[in-house]
């Protein structure tokens, strides 16, 4: 008879999960990655991966939550600790915060070419109470902040959502990105930031 994890072993299984999906994320994609993969990476058998998830995609939906939260909690910080600039300045960097997180992380391509599947087949009942947007993360960190956009939340989040498009275009827009990308950003933050 097998045993129960302990608490510890639990928080150790659910990070090297968690590990193994960020690395599938963006190497091989959500469909092309097995529970038998995920488990090996975990060092866990299948059967003992679905102690812990339903299914692949409830670990990938968590992680798409999780990554969500590491790049807006980032912008987050760029604009409390820079309160005294300017407010195009300042919301010029948070955005440019998250951009650079979102391109290191590689959740851009996850998001383009798995995130469509992924919400499929993730009950709505599950999306509702835990699935945030772009749009969404944007307007609570400007609710928190004094930042009022020119035009509304609605246009400031829409834009910025904009800009992080461009980081699935970098290669088209070639080795002049990140210059072409802080102008882009400068420019619309300038705009509603004035």
């Amino acid at each position: 008879m097998a045993t129960a994890f302990t608490e510890q072993e639990v928080q150790i299984i659910k990070t090297r999960l968690k590990e193994a999906a960020r690395q599938f994320a963006v190497t091989t994609g959500v469909r092309k990655t097995s529970v038998d993969q995920l488990a090996l990476a975990a060092d866990i058998s299948k059967g003992a991966f679905y102690k812990f998830y339903p299914s692949k995609e409830a670990l990938f939906f968590e992680l798409l939550e999780d990554m969500h939260t590491e790049i807006y909690q980032a912008s987050a910080e760029v604009l409390r600790q820079n309160a005294n600039l300017p407010p195009a300045e300042r919301a010029a960097q948070a955005v440019l915060t998250a951009c650079s997180k979102m391109e290191e992380s590689g959740m851009m391509d996850f998001m383009e070419r798995d995130v469509p599947h992924l919400l499929r087949k993730i009950p709505a009942e599950i999306q509702e109470k835990h699935y945030h947007s772009d749009e969404t993360h944007i307007k609570e960190i400007l609710a928190d902040t004094d930042l009022n956009p020119v035009g509304g939340i609605d246009l400031a989040a829409a834009t910025v959502r904009g800009l992080f498009l461009t980081i699935s275009h970098r290669e088209e827009i070639g080795k002049l990105y990140p210059e072409v990308l802080r102008t882009l950003v400068y420019g619309a933050c300038g705009r509603l930031f004035p």
